[in-house]
């Protein structure tokens, strides 16, 4: 029996903790209780809590138009789209509220484009419609991201999902694509998966591959993107990529971002849409996020402050893996009491596969910051192995 959530739909393992306030690094309980928040939002408040850019951008615009929906353009939505194409190097983009429904729109991109290319069949079916997927990947929980989400937890239950998904490990990928694959999801650096660089060389085959037989590659850097892996811009470049978490810096924002400008225009009128895809508030959020991700060099900020927190973890004799501030430590033994007890002490961290406790700190972390975050850690690992 699930136990009940209040009024909610009990989806969630909740902590038993409420959060009422957020400020620079930190969060505070309802009752007064400071933490320092290592998670962030599952790598979403990348600039922390109360970015004063963040906040401006947001109650300027709030003042200014709330929504209108698509049907009209809005000055904020189209400066974020430009601004987002500039620094990441994209032809055109669409606007949506999370990272699933980045993924979902990649999908539909990916049919749609083999459908065209083999002459629009009066059947109205896609030619290619195989999907290949990493081992542990995370795409998202609707229908057809689940499908790319090979978990058996999250599977269950909601069958048949739409396909066909092919599965392999990472280093066996690019040997299965074909002339019938329509896409290769893959993301950099695995986030639910654990924190898991998928080494260059994989993503250099995969280009290959892809380039080979004509399948898109979509790099899905939903938790790995923005410069949380110190890199704004991973190479090689994939034809799509797929954002959302940090971008809204803290407000519901995704993108589907099409590198191949050769793709650009393949969805039309009425291919896709999106009734609250780049909000205004949103997109002047995340506007606020880019500038200031780009105006501070945020992405070297991130490399220094990862060497220094994988590092630290290192030294007290974890296992470390991870690139930039997105890290994980196994424990060799369940992640959730040591989860706990970082808890108690007051630092917030999550989960990154059975056995490993997973940082996704802010960009704009103190090296104090990432120096507490270790201390507690080694101080609650060493607890919990004292503990019979």
């Amino acid at each position: 029996m699930i136990a009940t959530d209040g009024p909610f739909v009990p989806t969630y393992g909740r902590y038993p903790l409420t959060l009422v306030r957020g400020a620079g690094r930190r969060v505070m309980d309802a009752d007064g209780q400071w933490y320092l928040d290592a998670i962030g939002g599952i790598a979403v408040t990348a600039l922390g809590h109360d970015h004063p850019a963040v906040r401006t951008a947001v109650r300027d615009q709030v003042e200014a138009l709330l929504h209108v929906s698509n049907l009209y353009r809005v000055p904020v939505q189209t400066r974020f789209a430009e601004r987002l194409l500039e620094v990441m190097q994209g032809a055109a983009v669409f606007l949506c509220n999370s990272g699933t429904e980045a993924n979902e729109a990649a999908v539909k991109l990916a049919r749609k484009a083999h459908w065209v290319a083999a002459g629009s069949p009066e059947s109205g079916e896609s030619p290619r419609t195989e999907v290949i997927v990493a081992e542990n990947a995370f795409h998202g929980r609707s229908l057809m991201a689940l499908a790319l989400t090979p978990r058996a937890k999250y599977q269950a239950g909601f069958g048949p999902l739409p396909g066909p998904v092919k599965v392999l490990p990472v280093e066996q990928m690019a040997g299965a694509v074909s002339e019938s694959t329509a896409a290769v999801f893959i993301e950099p650096v695995q986030g639910e998966g654990g924190c898991r660089p998928v080494p260059s060389e994989v993503l250099h085959a995969l280009r290959a591959a892809c380039d080979r037989t004509g399948a898109l590659l979509v790099y899905d850097e939903i938790q790995c993107g923005l410069g949380r892996t110190g890199e704004l811009v991973h190479d090689p470049r994939p034809d799509v990529i797929t954002y959302a978490k940090a971008l809204g810096g803290g407000l519901p924002l995704g993108a589907m971002m099409v590198v191949n400008p050769d793709l650009a225009t393949t969805l039309g009128p009425g291919d896709h849409g999106s009734t609250f895809g780049g909000n205004p508030v949103a997109c002047a959020a995340g506007l606020a996020v880019l500038d200031t991700i780009v105006a501070d060099d945020l992405a070297a900020r991130v490399c220094t402050l990862g060497r220094r927190l994988m590092d630290g973890l290192a030294a007290t004799g974890a296992q470390v893996r991870g690139q930039g501030l997105m890290v994980a430590a196994e424990v060799g033994t369940a992640a959730g009491p040591v989860i706990d007890e970082m808890r108690r002490r007051k630092v917030l961290v999550c989960p990154a596969g059975p056995e490993a406790v997973r940082f996704l700190p802010s960009f704009v972390s103190t090296e104090a910051e990432i120096d507490e975050m270790v201390a507690v850690f080694a101080a609650s690992w060493r607890t919990v192995r004292a503990t019979p």
